[in-house]
């Protein structure tokens, strides 16, 4: 009983802390949040169609998926969009650390093996720190029938972009929680930013990454809580701090719908 005792008033203390921390919630319309899956599970060996099946099956519910390893595995990834048909499924790009040719690549990539988004990862370093190749990549992507989800650790970085309201969208990757621990709380000016993109319709997708395999046990509904009411986002992800590269773990789709709907906006 002491235990427990002890382990309820340090819950309490953290979630005192982050309400201190934590930035005011976005004023607006009440919304739902919804999961979204960011995977970058390893390649199955061999990959065969009971393997994409078997992903399949561990992705369902997911009404967004991040599949890292779509470049890597075009067919196999084809094969998995296929069987999961209501799923919107993203692939990744770098932007940072690339050539322009090697991105251009990448998108017709997942254009042709029909997924319908990419991750732009790396925004505001190298490549993408040009105001003018970070646009050309967006509209290129654009032109591929891609939506786009830019991570920015600085949203200001794009709010210059043609983005598209209710297609496109800003992750904010950890800006609360990140690997099991409270983030250092990002500055005012980055919330400005975020809630401009927000005002244009511009979507947000959120992460919350614990420290090993989440199970949903406290502090993951905390830090569910407080990433939200920071961010006031449409997309939440939650998964370890590598997103699955080494466990190949995936948290069930209705189990983090059932978290979400502890939420109140």
């Amino acid at each position: 009983m002491r235990t427990a005792g002890r382990a309820a008033l340090v819950l309490v203390g953290v979630l005192i802390a982050a309400a201190i921390l934590m930035p005011p919630r976005a004023t607006g319309p009440s919304k739902t949040v919804r999961p979204f899956l960011l995977y970058y599970g390893g390649v199955p060996d061999p990959p065969t169609s009971a393997q994409a099946v078997r992903l399949a099956r561990r992705m369902r519910g997911y009404p967004v998926v991040v599949l890292g390893l779509a470049s890597h595995l075009p067919a196999f990834a084809r094969q998995v969009r296929r069987l999961l048909p209501h799923t919107l499924f993203y692939g990744y790009a770098d932007t940072g650390h690339v050539s322009f040719a090697h991105v251009a690549g990448r998108l017709a990539l997942l254009h042709r093996i029909g997924l319908q988004g990419v991750l732009l990862d790396d925004v505001g370093t190298g490549l993408s720190a040009h105001a003018a190749a970070l646009r050309r990549i967006v509209l290129l992507a654009h032109r591929e029938g891609l939506r786009v989800i830019l991570n920015a650790w600085d949203p200001r970085d794009v709010l210059h972009l043609p983005l598209l309201a209710g297609r496109d969208a800003v992750l904010c990757e950890n800006w609360v929680y990140s690997g099991g621990r409270w983030a250092q709380p990002r500055a005012a000016d980055v919330y400005a930013a975020l809630r401009t993109l927000q005002r244009r319709g511009i979507l947000v997708f959120m992460i919350v990454t614990t420290k090993g395999v989440p199970s949903g046990a406290a502090p993951a509904r905390a830090a569910i809580s407080a990433t939200a009411r920071a961010e006031f986002g449409d997309y939440l992800s939650l998964s370890d701090p590598v997103y699955s590269a080494d466990s190949d773990a995936i948290f069930p789709a209705g189990n983090l719908r059932r978290e979400l709907t502890h939420l109140a906006f």
